[in-house]
Parts: C-alpha cells; sequence; structure tokens
C-alpha cells in the first residue's frame, strides 16, 4: 500500500470504522512508518482543535473505543457467573465456616 492508502486507512481508524485485523496491520505499519505515524499525529491533532474551537473543551487527542450497553452487560453477567462459580467450587473443595457460629470458630482458631 502506498502512504496515501495508509492515510485513508488512518482517517478510518479514527473514525472507528476499520475492524480489528485492519487496525492490527495499520498498528504494524505505523510501527515501521515514520511518516504515517506523524501523519497520524496530525490527523489527531487537527480532530482536537476543531473539536475544541466547535466547543468540546475536553476533547481527548486519543479516540476511545465505544463499548456498547450489550457488550457490558454480556461481561458483567460473565464475570458474576464466574465469581460465583468460583465460590461454589471452593465451598465445595475446602468446605464452610460449619455448624458453629463464626465467632466460636475464630475463638478455636485464637486459642489453638
Amino acid at each position: 500500500m502506498s502512504h496515501e492508502e495508509w492515510v485513508k486507512q488512518i482517517d478510518l481508524e479514527l473514525d472507528g470504522e476499520l475492524s480489528l485485523s485492519e487496525r492490527a496491520a495499520l498498528a504494524r505499519h505505523l510501527a515501521g512508518c515514520r511518516h504515517c505515524a506523524e501523519a497520524r499525529v496530525s490527523h489527531l491533532e487537527l480532530r482536537v482543535a476543531f473539536a475544541r474551537s466547535a466547543g468540546e473543551p475536553h476533547a481527548r487527542t486519543v479516540p476511545r473505543p465505544q463499548l456498547s450497553g450489550s457488550t457490558l452487560a454480556f461481561w458483567m453477567v460473565l464475570s458474576l457467573l464466574a465469581g460465583a462459580a468460583a465460590g461454589w467450587l471452593g465451598h465445595i473443595r475446602w468446605g464452610g465456616p460449619g455448624p458453629d457460629s463464626l465467632e466460636s470458630t475464630r475463638a478455636t482458631f485464637l486459642a489453638q
């Protein structure tokens, strides 16, 4: 690809329109091509300047990927299920505090 095509890829990346494999290819190219890396920095600075002149004082230089609500909900449910499974497996493996109260168990432990 030529530098002009890579610059088009940079614009697409900043707009969030590249797939993961295309972003990876662009990142590999930017790591080795100073001209394109400088072009990306210039594009970022221009976007921030335009955003700030349009009244957005907290415009950032580095674009942040947006996380959809359904993706966030999926990972939250997955983490809750993983935590519950780990707790259940830990209880099966090492058991709970037993029939005694927590205070009597603690007293027995301290006495020993």
